[in-house]
């Protein structure tokens, strides 16, 4: 039998049509009358409420039992993973179980019971499985850490990585750890008990890009922790391989959140290494699971007879968690694509989801009321959202910069441009006071050191928006050549405060290489077509060159990004100063199509191609990422710089465009 057989062999439905079966499997198997909730009275009577399970496969005659969750120590001594089917989507037939989105969903009034047409679905939804695969399942668990170490990594990843988005909240992590720790399937006010069982199933593969994130980032004091063993400590790579490894394994129908969250943490783990194409496949997933759970949507919870208000404030909460996760991957995907130049997996014209709550998760969600100032804390005071939020506005900005085609060159009506900058410094004018770039409120910086860095990636963020919506339009407008100048300018200074702040630990951020690379290679590009003839501009830019050369050249052993871009930037910055001290710029000529600068385009990238990005002693450190191609190598930025071909002739005053700008800045 191969294996596709060993798949279907467990899978099939009889040929015989019989009963459907209602109850839990332990009351079908006792023949008791079940009521049919979740856990059943039953089962809650008997103190069994782990085993009460529905599973579609009790109308065929065959009784699944239920799976235990495989715990943090030895996975070989726990039963095999069998996921239960999933209640919440259509599965194999593809449909969406949105109410009025299909002819599917009618099932559900035709039948007029609910349970029936659970089952109907979950049929449907029943991944292939097999001996080998789960056996293989938990072989890759037992290769997570001692539990010792689990709890350091953990502890370093909220420290040290989470900040950056905030992709997890601390309630909802350190429930489902502190249960898969023990294994004890203790009742959950926001879970139902059968979708609890599935969270901790798939929560092994969350917690290996945990480990692979912390490891990225790991402090220099964690070295010292006896626990952690060399082979721990050079891991990184190596982890996030196995965590995706299990997510495939189990499978990706769109079952559990901590599915999409692992596949979003090694979207991050890729994004860090210079992964780009690959980050963008795995952020395809999560995105692709979470439109399946419904994430797009909005989702209303009110106050239920059959719930207590401790549940029904723990649902909202949980919900709200839900939409934290979602306005991430709706960034993500935007940024993705203005990066990448790639299509949009989100549609805006699909979600109708509300945003979430700007406040923190309490970590008593079952006592606290949602609400934007939480009691007993200051008004104003940090939240683990407001970043989000801020990017999330961007991110639709990003949707109205593409349906209104203003990503591309020629546009008639330069006031699209000129109305989408208007909003989005308005978005940055408006973030709350410990976000603002300008004249921020540094008050609540001791409390929480990241709070610097976090004003400057998301000033870095507005400013990378900026830079993709004037690119196109640099050749055919003034003042989107200024725009973009401005933009490129605080975008490099921005980064060199960013690098002031950051341990050296951070070094491999993702941002830390991009941003300046980017930012390096357009302004290169403005000055190479629009010359300043004044000495103070023109030092200026050799100044930020620098210090973006000296940036890249100290993070490369840490960045691949970093390591790609150098080169170009170190060309870029070499070219401008040739052309600069040529005889005709010193001549004093005023015509700039006889002074300007061009970069001989096939000339650099046929001297890159002969130079190695990578190092020989890199190659040592990291022996596993030296064979992978790197997204974010030499040709992408090659290319960058061939978006925008210099016209063969300028029709205004070099001296005229830049003296338009104030340099209102020091000088070194």
């Amino acid at each position: 039998m191969d294996v596709f057989d060993m798949y279907t062999s467990n899978t099939q439905l009889p040929l015989k049509r019989r009963r459907v079966v209602t109850s839990c499997s332990e009351c079908h198997r006792r023949k008791q009358k079940c009521d049919r909730k979740s856990p059943c009275n039953n089962c809650l009577a008997r103190n069994v409420a782990r085993k009460c399970f529905y599973n579609a496969l009790q109308s065929s005659g065959q009784i699944a039992e239920p799976s235990e969750v495989l715990g943090p120590e030895d996975g070989q001594n726990h039963a095999p993973v069998v996921p239960a089917g999933n209640v919440h989507s259509s599965g194999d037939l593809g449909y969406s179980l949105i109410t009025g989105s299909n002819a599917f969903v009618g099932l559900k009034d035709v039948l007029q019971d609910e349970d029936e047409f659970r089952q109907i679905t979950s049929a449907h939804n029943r991944p292939f499985r097999s001996s080998v695969l789960k056996t293989h399942a938990h072989t890759l668990i037992s290769h997570l850490p001692s539990k010792p170490v689990l709890q350091r990594l953990v502890k370093v990843f909220f420290e040290e990585v989470n900040w950056h988005y905030f992709i997890l909240e601390r309630f909802y992590f350190d429930d489902l750890f502190s249960r898969w720790q023990t294994t004890e399937m203790r009742p959950v006010e926001y879970l139902h008990n059968q979708e609890l069982s599935i969270e901790l199933q798939y929560f092994p593969a969350l917690l290996f890009q945990v480990v692979a994130l912390s490891l990225q980032f790991l402090p220099p004091d964690a070295l010292a922790l006896p626990q952690l063993s060399s082979k721990e400590l050079c891991s990184s790579y190596r982890y996030s391989e196995l965590g995706d490894e299990l997510v495939t394994i189990l499978g990706r129908h769109g079952v559990t959140l901590t599915a999409v969250l692992a596949d979003f943490l090694r979207a991050s783990w890729l994004k860090n290494f210079g992964r780009g194409i690959e980050a963008w496949h795995s952020a395809a997933n999560a995105i692709r699971q979470a439109q399946e759970l419904g994430l797009h949507r909005q989702r209303d919870i009110h106050q239920s007879s059959l719930n207590s208000i401790e549940q029904t404030l723990s649902m909202i909460w949980y919900d709200d968690f839900k939409k934290r996760v979602w306005i991430n991957l709706f960034v993500w995907d935007s940024l993705m694509a203005m990066i990448l130049g790639r299509p949009r997996i989100i549609h805006p014209d699909d979600c109708n989801m509300k945003p979430p709550i700007d406040c923190n998760i309490p970590k008593d969600p079952s006592k606290t009321v949602p609400m934007t100032v939480q009691p007993g804390e200051p008004p104003n005071g940090p939240t683990t959202v407001s970043a989000g939020l801020f990017r999330y506005d961007l991110a639709c900005k990003f949707h109205e910069l593409r349906a209104l085609k203003a990503d591309r060159p020629h546009l008639k009506d330069h006031t699209i441009i000129k109305g989408l900058h208007e909003q989005v410094i308005s978005l940055l004018e408006n973030v709350p006071p410990y976000l603002r770039f300008k004249n921020p409120d540094p008050s609540w910086d001791r409390e929480y050191p990241f709070l610097p860095q976090l004003r400057e990636e998301v000033f870095m963020t507005a400013n990378l928006f900026l830079m993709t919506l004037h690119r196109p339009h640099i050749l055919a407008s003034a003042e989107s050549r200024k725009a973009a100048l401005e933009a490129a300018l605080a975008t490099l200074e921005s980064q060199q405060r960013f690098f002031g702040q950051t341990s050296e630990h951070h070094y491999p951020l993702f941002g830390l290489a991009f941003y300046t690379i980017d930012a390096s290679i357009l302004l290169s590009i403005i000055v190479a077509s629009y010359p300043p003839h004044s000495h103070e501009p023109r030092q200026y830019v050799y100044h930020v060159l620098q210090q973006a050369i000296e940036r890249l050249s100290h993070i490369q052993p840490y960045n691949p990004i970093a390591r790609a871009g150098l080169g170009i930037v170190q060309r870029c910055y070499e070219k401008l100063k040739e052309a600069c001290h040529s005889p005709a710029m010193t001549s004093g000529t005023s015509s700039s199509s006889a002074v300007s600068p061009r970069f001989e385009l096939q000339d650099l990238r046929q001297e890159l191609r002969h130079q190695n990005s990578v190092p020989a002693e890199l190659d040592q450190l990291a022996p596993e990422l030296s064979v992978i191609p790197d997204s974010f190598g030499e040709a992408y930025w090659l290319d960058q710089l061939s978006l925008i071909q210099p016209p063969p002739t300028v029709g205004q005053e070099p001296d005229l465009f830049w003296d338009s700008l104030l340099f209102e800045r020091d000088v070194v």
